[in-house]
């Protein structure tokens, strides 16, 4: 006769957050302090980047703006039926994003929402594709860049 065996029980949530809770208490607080301090100087170095990637992207969209015109709106991600970001005739990027009642639209987003939402090497990396397309090229293989740049991790491999 086989016995079934029972499964073991989890320890239920509140025990988890008192053992969190106590862990942080028994933390020295000269300790608390300094990893206090650590995490506001990692949210400041954050908006730092994303206020400095936003300045770059408005100046790149700023020193190409007669070309871009020319060819917008560029699609930068999703499909022609289902876009995910686009660049507009204005140089304003649209977002797409669903609201609670699962309704899906294109938003105007800021040049510092688009770098949060995506990397700004994504970004750039996004906009070569689309501008290359839009001249009728073929897009460029992301091995190509890294080793254009001369950062390639892998000697031996040929792009």
């Amino acid at each position: 006769m086989a016995t079934a065996k029972k499964p073991a029980k989890k320890a239920p949530i509140k025990n988890v957050a008192k053992r969190t809770v106590a862990k942080r208490s028994a933390m020295a607080p000269d300790l608390a302090r300094k990893v206090a301090t650590a995490a506001e100087a990692a949210g400041s170095e954050r908006l730092t980047a994303v206020e400095h990637a936003a300045d770059r992207l408005g100046r790149y969209l700023r020193e190409h703006r007669n070309t871009l015109k020319s060819v917008t709106p560029l699609l930068l991600a999703g499909s022609e039926k289902a876009p995910q970001l686009t660049l507009e005739s204005d140089l304003s990027f649209r977002v797409r994003s669903i609201d609670e009642r699962k309704r899906s639209s294109m938003d105007r987003a800021s040049t510092a929402e688009v770098v949060e939402l995506w990397a700004a090497a994504d970004l750039y990396d996004r906009l070569e594709a689309a501008l290359r397309r839009a001249a009728g090229l073929s897009s460029r293989p992301t091995g190509a860049i890294i080793a254009g740049l001369g950062v390639a991790g892998d000697h031996g491999a040929k792009v």
